[in-house]
């Protein structure tokens, strides 16, 4: 047996060329985590360590500890220079977690010599929590970096601490973050002038412009507001990244604004009295935005408690439970309803129609969200104010662009989420679109004329009948052209999109998905989630095309001309075309989860929908002349 001992460093051209080779154990022993670390292949070979064992508990990451006759198989990485290893030194926080020691390692039947990672024991108990993740570890490890730079910014009010510097960038710091886990690595000068450029706006200038003056308390408002939830949200992620983790197919902060969302409503009456006690609401002499964010980031702590964090994590998982399909949600909200794409200036006496949202960095307070402007048009480049509905895009976490992912694939979720949204924002809520994946034969969408009676189903499922001035019971939202958004003005239903998520996707690449536009944001508590299961049923046993824009030649589709005629005299149906509709969405069911009965849980839902479903056309039927 060769008994010769090869060193662990080589050196060439002098110190900074020295390389080292480093047994790893863990969540290192992939490639793609390597690479993540320090932004390139690195070579490695199966080796084993004598004399230590690895130790995996519950609560914390793989270690080592030193253990005579032991031994533990991991990889040798080969040939990182000092730079390479002072980055993964960071990642493992080096001298805290781990310490990293000389060992001798056999590959093969030779034995080198290497540097490894042996664990601190008692601070590795204390610093992870159940199931903790290489994702998990990683985040930390560029929020650490990011914090690093942040120190490193020169400002001129010392008074105002990291911690608010760190919420007014976030939106730069998490496309930072995104990037990296996306494989594109950003080296730390363009973090650094990423982060320099993403200052807040000067209040004071902003005030020097008359127009904005009597909605600029508003907004300072909607920007403390904003800034209170996104730090709930950063609690929450921190203390509890085992209840807000979610595969990577979906949008990383999706439970999180979701918990998010529970929380601040369970404390908005002490909220909004902090804020009328903070002066939050309207413009002080002499405080920037800089202190309205302090002042937020202060209320925001005295908020949070752990424990009912825990009883409204409690209550989601509790709920919850998962489909085979990823869905999204968008939802506008303005004071004006429909006329919120053509209103003149000061017909929104409360913002204006949005009009000076990206001024006060609403973008930025909003980047959770996906929070725009949506003007129902196209923005030329530059065009810096529009007026048009607030939007939340739940899951695109690129407005320019348009990249998103899918919020989460559970329905209850959903319909908590978009209720939530409604109590926090208090602002008339106007629409709802609900968008699914049209995954595997899912994709296969017909050109196949809808049933007329399942269209009825469906607005009666998600619509507004109500009465006009004159009397009349309508489906208000179709009759009164609502609609009618699309380039073409035809009556706008639902629509096939493709999603990107990265920016460098094709179309083979990207998410082909289902939205359906119809529906009512409701101002009161409305039960979603069987709205959402009906809808994901029926597409996809009917593989549904969409209801958007005409072929050539036509004017609009049978399908468009049939619901303006429905909405304007709402028909009741008869009994055997519910239930038609019915047993559909139970086949689109079945399929969706490759089952040949519905659990319990759907069965209950479906039950819902035909309770629905009767009484809407009771109420139709009431109202016939």
């Amino acid at each position: 047996m060769n008994t010769n001992i090869t060193p662990a460093v080589s050196a060439s051209n002098g110190k900074n060329n020295v390389k080292t080779d480093l047994f790893v154990y863990g969540t290192l022993m992939r490639d793609e985590h390597v690479k993540l670390l320090i932004n390139r292949k690195v070579n490695s070979v199966p080796a084993v360590l004598p004399d230590y064992m690895k130790v995996t508990p519950n609560n914390a990451f793989f270690f080592i500890v030193g253990k005579s006759g032991s031994q533990t198989s991991g990889r040798l990485l080969t040939g990182l220079s000092k730079e390479e290893l002072e980055r993964i030194d960071s990642f493992e926080d080096e001298g805290h977690l781990y310490f990293r020691k000389k060992a001798i390692v056999r590959v093969g039947e030779e034995k080198l010599e290497c540097d490894t990672y042996v664990g601190n024991v008692p601070a590795l108990q204390k610093t992870f929590g159940n199931n903790a993740e290489f994702e998990d570890r990683y985040e930390q490890f560029l929020e650490k970096k990011i914090d690093d730079i942040i120190d490193s910014i020169p400002t001129n009010r010392p008074d105002i601490a990291r911690r608010v510097v760190r919420e007014l960038i976030a939106c730069e710091a998490d496309n930072i973050v995104q990037s990296h886990f996306e494989g594109n690595y950003i080296c730390k000068y363009i973090m650094l002038q990423t982060l320099r450029e993403a200052n807040p706006p000067s209040l004071r200038n902003l005030l020097e412009t008359k127009e904005l003056l009597p909605y600029a308390g508003n907004y300072m408002r909607l920007v403390s507001q904003h800034i209170v939830f996104n730090q709930l949200v950063s609690m929450l992620r921190r203390d509890f990244s085992n209840a807000v983790r979610l595969s990577e197919q979906y949008y990383r902060h999706g439970l999180g604004i979701l918990l998010g969302f529970l929380l601040y409503n369970k404390n908005k009456d002490r909220i909004d009295a902090l804020f009328k006690e903070k002066n939050l609401d309207t413009i002080v002499e002499g405080m920037g935005y800089r202190d309205y964010a302090r002042v937020s980031v202060e209320i925001a702590d005295l908020i949070y408690d752990r424990g009912q964090a825990l009883e409204v994590i409690d209550y989601v998982e509790q709920n919850w439970y998962s489909t085979p399909t990823p869905i999204g949600a968008e939802l506008e909200f303005s004071q004006l309803g429909k006329r919120a794409v053509c209103a003149e200036p000061g017909e929104d006496k409360l913002y204006d129609g949005f009009y000076w949202f990206n001024d006060f960095s609403m973008p930025r307070r909003t980047w959770r969200l996906g929070g725009h402007v949506d003007s129902h048009r196209s923005i030329l480049p530059g065009q810096k104010r529009h007026r048009g509905f607030f939007e939340y895009a739940l899951g695109r976490y690129q407005i320019v662009g348009d990249l998103s992912r899918p919020l989460f694939d559970c329905p209850w979720g959903m319909s908590v989420i978009i209720n939530e949204v409604v109590k926090f924002l208090a602002i008339k809520p106007h629409s709802l679109h609900v968008s699914m994946e049209l995954g595997g034969q899912h994709s296969n969408v017909t050109d196949k004329r809808h049933r007329e009676e399942d269209l009825v189903c469906l607005l009666m499922l998600g619509g507004e009948l109500r009465k006009c001035p004159d009397g009349k019971l309508r489906e208000w939202r179709i009759y009164n052209e609502e609609l009618d958004t699309n380039f073409k003005h035809s009556l706008h239903f639902s629509d096939r999109k493709c999603h990107f998520s990265r920016p460098d996707q094709d179309e083979s690449e990207a998410a082909e998905i289902m939205e359906y536009k119809f529906m009512r944001l409701n101002s009161f508590e409305t039960d979603y989630e069987k709205l959402i299961v009906a809808l994901k049923g029926y597409q996809f046993e009917t593989h549904a095309r969409p209801i958007s824009i005409p072929k050539a030649g036509e004017i609009e589709m049978p399908e468009q001309i049939f619901l303006r005629r429905w909405a304007k005299n709402p028909e009741p149906l008869d009994k055997a075309a519910i239930n038609g509709f019915l047993k559909t969405v139970e086949k689109g069911l079945l399929e969706e989860n490759k089952a040949c009965k519905l659990d319990q849980r759907k069965k209950n839902i479906l039950l819902k929908i035909e309770q629905e479903l009767l009484a809407k056309n009771e109420l139709i039927s009431a109202n016939q002349p």
